[in-house]
């Protein structure tokens, strides 16, 4: 992957990462095996030179204009590409930042069901190359790009890209980064590097370039082979993401190494290793890198050909593996340790039962009101159980305590009831003893704030209650305080956020004087 003129050579990489759970849904749901493509926004006229490519666009442009950025989605969407990863170098380089927002609102105006992620290129860009900068930048990239209805979720989180691990640092930098940008894991990170160590960072893991390897498709098959003898032994379940690519050539540009086509046949053995290893996702290497000779847009050597062939082979690939059904997570043993509840004659038992004991019982969670079950969520088989105030979902793939995770049902009851929370009204100035939300604009204050600073998930093993286990229990607030009319028809002030909803009960003697919302039986009238 190039980033600038200036940089050398950097083998296998990239990394998606999942900002999390404080985003609302997307507009439409994302395949359950997403094809992505790798997307350089930066091209301007005067970078396409014979000199140092081995092909050109056709027709050449400037990365910026809305013509090329309208062509580039109608293209994609006709290749069959799911998503596209846009390169971006942070909240202070106005030219990539500008380009990766204008073609993600152009899409929505088209009515394209094409989704984005965003990479931020550390690499590249000397002021992301720290902990707490990328740590920053990761906050816009929540805030201003996952805030749109077209950014991709993978597994029901939203993605970031990595590029080059290295560049930022070791394994120890990466987990504080980690720590510090998305302690909850509500993002789901992919990295460029096939370094099983750095699994205890990235959620899963990739690569960039395969085409050192002569025969398309060994590199991802001995890949594939890998990952399974690290699930089996590790008892984990990460996906195999595997990489497709046309060729590649940049000896003009840095005298590097080159991959002939074989006037396709290389692209198809490429694909034809993700559908034999029955790939989880895909990423394209790419849609338009021509320093590196990689691209498949429309190009003066090879006209339309790779997006047609594109267009051939990402439905074959979901012809034979998009659609084999995905086996339901077996139900929970009958040996499991499980309480029974009289009062909604439901029983909780094994792992949920657990949580639901931890993390604050029945004025938390409520009593259960369903059992448990296998359901689909966001397109992917899941356990979970309902309970009047949220919906506890067995997630295996994620390391205790994130093997449980809450349903945003806060966000979810809004939106079935038509009400959009971005333009929920927000408080004018800082009104003193409250906590603002840069992330979403909104503000809480008393009686609300004591109650959110004192219950919360336990995952630090230290005393009392951490604003990030706050977080992690309720989300982010979706509004400011509010009178609205509940269902025993009187009014109450309440304030929704991502997982629940405050209602403050005056009438009521401490602590039941705010009391959190029944959504979990309101989302299922």
């Amino acid at each position: 992957m190039t980033c600038r003129r200036t940089l050398r050579w950097i083998a296998p990489l990239l990394a998606l990462i999942v900002i999390a759970a404080l985003v609302p849904a997307p507009a439409r749901a994302v395949s359950d095996r997403p094809i992505m493509a790798f997307y350089y926004p930066w091209w301007e006229p005067s970078d396409w030179t014979s000199a140092k490519m081995s092909d050109l666009p056709a027709p050449q442009y400037a990365g910026g204009d809305d013509a090329t950025l309208k062509r580039h989605i109608q293209q994609a969407d006709a290749a069959g590409i799911d998503a596209l990863i846009c390169t971006w170098f942070g909240p202070d380089e106005e030219r990539l930042n500008k380009r990766c927002r204008r073609i993600m609102d152009l899409a929505q105006q088209m009515g394209s069901d094409l989704q984005f992620a965003i990479i931020p290129d550390q690499s590249a860009w000397a002021s992301l190359q720290s902990v707490d900068s990328l740590s920053r930048a990761l906050g816009v990239i929540q805030s201003d790009f996952m805030s749109k209805p077209n950014y991709l979720t993978f597994q029901g989180k939203p993605v970031v890209f990595w590029f080059y691990p290295p560049s930022l640092g070791g394994l120890d930098t990466w987990q504080q980064l980690r720590s510090q940008a998305d302690p909850n894991h509500q993002q789901y990170w992919f990295g460029g590097t096939d370094n099983f160590s750095f699994l205890d960072v990235y959620d899963a893991l990739y690569y960039f370039d395969i085409t050192w390897e002569t025969r398309p498709g060994a590199a991802m098959a001995s890949y594939a082979g890998r990952l399974a003898k690290y699930n089996q032994a590790n008892g984990q379940s990460r996906p195999f993401v595997a990489t497709v690519m046309p060729g590649y050539d940049d000896m003009k540009f840095r005298n590097g190494h080159a991959r002939d086509r074989q006037g396709g046949d290389y692209y198809r053995g490429t694909w034809q290793t993700a559908i034999d290893r029955n790939a989880q996702a895909v990423v394209i290497t790419s849609f338009n890198e021509f320093f590196e000779g990689s691209h498949i847009e429309p190009s003066e050597q090879f006209g339309d050909l790779y997006l047609r062939l594109t267009k051939e082979l990402s439905d074959n690939f979901r012809a034979q593996v998009g659609q084999q059904p995905v086996p339901m997570p077996t139900s929970v043993p009958t040996t499991s340790a499980c309480q029974s509840f009289p009062a909604t004659g439901f029983q909780v038992c094994g792992r949920i039962l657990e949580y639901w004991k931890q993390n604050g019982g029945l004025p938390v969670f409520g009593y259960p009101i369903g059992p448990q079950q296998g359901v689909m969520i966001e397109g992917k088989p899941f356990q979970a159980q309902e309970f009047e105030r949220n919906r506890l979902e067995q997630h295996p793939e994620n390391a205790a305590p994130y093997d449980v995770l809450l349903g945003r049902l806060g966000a979810d009851v809004l939106t079935q009831h038509g009400r959009d929370w971005q333009q929920f009204p927000k408080l004018i100035g800082m009104p003193g003893g409250c906590r603002f939300f840069p992330e979403t604009g909104h503000t809480l204050c008393e009686p609300f704030l004591s109650y959110w600073q004192s219950h919360g998930l336990e995952f630090d093993g230290r005393p009392g209650t951490s604003a990030d286990e706050s977080l992690a229990l309720f989300g982010l607030p979706l509004s400011d305080p509010r009178p609205e009319v509940l269902s025993d028809g009187r009014t109450y002030t309440v304030q929704w956020f991502e997982r629940a909803r405050f209602e403050a009960h005056p009438e009521n003697a401490a602590p039941y004087d705010v009391l959190l919302g029944l959504l979990g039986v309101e989302i299922r009238k």
